[in-house]
């Protein structure tokens, strides 16, 4: 028998209830995508803003600003780029404190730490290692370095290679592999581009108080090569380049970052300035839930060339394929 057809007074609402029904779905389908509503709201709306719940710890004469939260191995640390302290980490650092124990701190000289004179890399090393101690915290650690914090990250991990499960270097600044562009550049514009580092260099020593001489020695000599390395970084070409020249200084730019270990992960995050971990924090999660998932898994990792070319955006380790990038996340 045939149904009865309904009445016409009732079929527009009928009719916006498929359309709400219809935006809701999606909504938390781009919600999901996202990683949640944390990462959906930083990635729309601006990255939420830190709060602090941490305390000063104090090491020896000095005191250091540290909060972590949640639970598990390993422990995630984050450290922030040139200028920075812990208050950049809002859009990321309570997702990941949902995945395992994560810690922010500020260093010496930044945010609610105390002053330190002149030191080097090394030096802001043995602090983070006397916070962690005096915390309690306890290792196997993850590093996520931002910019210059990726310097920082790296040297930590050289001297305490024992307590390290993996880095995550978030757009980081890696003098020490610059030479391979420089090499890779026209030599008129390669001596702007030194001049420009030298700057660069000046600069890192007035605001972070560093010996910036002794800590690039450091930094050559800290090699991290065998440790699980995720490395995001952005795009970017010099206008003045051709494209042939700016295909050869991107190759051994991709070159320099893929030789800092065997086990490098590259990928170019697309939609992002430098600041990745607020313009593109669901990148920056995932990097780290993979090395939390290696490090729990606890076994072998083929290892990987480290090595990636355009078009392609991210190297898996040990298959020499190329990921091509997400489109999902916007």
């Amino acid at each position: 028998m045939e149904r009865p057809r309904q009445p016409l007074h009732r079929r527009p609402s009928t009719i916006l209830y498929a359309v709400v029904l219809g935006l809701a779905l999606g909504f938390g389908v781009d919600v999901w995508r996202s990683g949640g509503p944390g990462l959906w709201l930083a990635h729309r709306a601006g990255p939420p803003a830190y709060e602090p719940l941490g305390s000063r710890v104090e090491i020896g004469e000095r005191s250091l600003y540290l909060d972590c939260r949640g639970r598990g191995d390993p422990t995630v640390i984050f450290e922030a780029g040139m200028g920075g302290d812990s208050s950049g980490w809002g859009a990321v650092f309570p997702e990941v404190a949902g995945l395992t124990r994560a810690c922010v701190y500020d260093r010496a000289n930044r945010g609610r730490s105390d002053l330190r004179g002149r030191h080097t890399l090394a030096d802001a090393g043995d602090d983070l290692a006397a916070l962690l101690a005096a915390a309690g915290e306890r290792s196997p650690y993850l590093l996520v370095g931002h910019s210059l914090g990726g310097a920082y990250v790296r040297a930590f991990a050289a001297a305490r290679r024992e307590q390290v499960a993996g880095i995550v270097l978030v757009d980081a600044f890696n003098p020490d592999r610059f030479d391979r562009q420089l090499a890779a550049a026209p030599p008129d514009l390669a001596a702007t581009w030194a001049a420009d580092m030298a700057a660069t260099f000046d600069l890192i020593e007035r605001t972070e108080g560093l010996d910036w001489a002794m800590s690039a020695g450091e930094l050559a000599m800290a090699s991290v090569n065998g440790l699980a390395l995720e490395i995001l970084v952005v795009g970017r070409r010099d206008p003045r380049l051709t494209g042939q020249e700016a295909d050869a200084v991107d190759a051994a730019w991709l070159d320099g970052l893929g030789s800092l270990s065997s086990e490098a992960r590259v990928t170019i995050v697309e939609g992002s300035g430098h600041f990745i971990h607020l313009d593109r924090p669901d990148e920056v999660v995932a990097a780290i839930r993979r090395l939390v998932e290696r490090a729990r898994a606890d076994r072998p990792v083929p290892v990987a060339q480290g090595r990636t070319d355009r078009p392609n955006r991210a190297l898996h380790p040990g298959t020499g394929r190329a990921e091509a990038p997400r489109k999902d996340h916007r």
